[in-house]
């Protein structure tokens, strides 16, 4: 008989790292490779941004001038042109790094550390306005687990933010995450991007969440290669759980 593990791995991308948990209790009901999930550390690239988001204290709109520079990194915007000043909403939705990076700069480092080590991720704290930005990016200065970042976003499942959950339901509707949508469920996730490899976190349904995903790709893209994991993982449990 195929074990579970096995039927998910061959759904997968090579080397992928895939993480499904119950909302509920934190269950682990379907996971690739315990110990790699448990194990290989990453810099999340823009999958950290919700989390970033709920720990900002200003969120107010602004304007993206989508090139992008941040102590000698190039971290242009690749989101279509947004008309007019940019609201947190649509900055989560299109993964705007213009406004995470100015509204990053004015958090105070300590909050940012203090959030990100509660939703389980190796962080240090930044020292400068340059540091927090990349930070808020995802590209350097935090790293996280693929089951970490399950148990993070399974948090924000349970969040009331309404800007929050718009921009994680708009961001697979129709920004970077498109390729982890669901027929027939709404999904609300977030890609991420780094140089170690691709990431998508999220959750379904997204009005009352039941199950959250995971998924790291190494060498990857969030989009291209995480995105689609992930939905092999949703479709996986929607098939599951119409069985029993």
């Amino acid at each position: 008989m195929i074990s579970r593990r096995a039927m998910l791995a061959a759904l997968l991308p090579p080397g992928a790292v895939t993480v499904a948990l119950r909302v509920s209790n934190g269950a682990v009901l379907a996971c690739s490779d315990d110990m790699r999930a448990r194990r290989v550390l990453a810099a999340p690239g823009s999958a950290v941004k919700p989390l970033v988001l709920a720990a900002m204290a200003q969120r107010g709109a602004a304007h993206c001038g989508r090139k992008l520079v941040v102590a000698g990194r190039r971290l242009d915007c690749t989101h279509t042109v947004l008309a007019g000043d940019v609201d947190a909403e649509t900055a989560l939705a299109a993964s705007c790094n213009c406004w995470f990076a100015l509204r990053a700069r004015a958090m105070e480092p300590a909050v940012l550390h203090t959030a990100l080590l509660r939703a389980g991720a190796e962080a240090r704290l930044a020292q400068t306005p340059d540091e927090l930005a990349l930070q808020a990016l995802g590209v350097e200065g935090v790293r996280f687990t693929p089951m970490a970042l399950a148990e993070a976003y399974r948090g924000l499942a349970g969040s009331r933010d309404a800007v929050l959950r718009g921009g994680l339901e708009r961001a697979v509707r129709e920004g970077t995450a498109q390729l982890a949508g669901l027929d027939g469920m709404v999904v609300a996730g977030k890609t991420g991007t780094s140089r170690e490899g691709a990431w998508f976190a999220g959750f379904a349904p997204a009005q009352a969440a039941r199950v959250v995903v995971t998924a790291y790709v190494p060498g990857g893209r969030g989009g291209a290669d995480a995105a689609p994991a992930a939905r092999a993982i949703f479709e996986w449990w929607q098939r599951s759980a119409h069985s029993r």
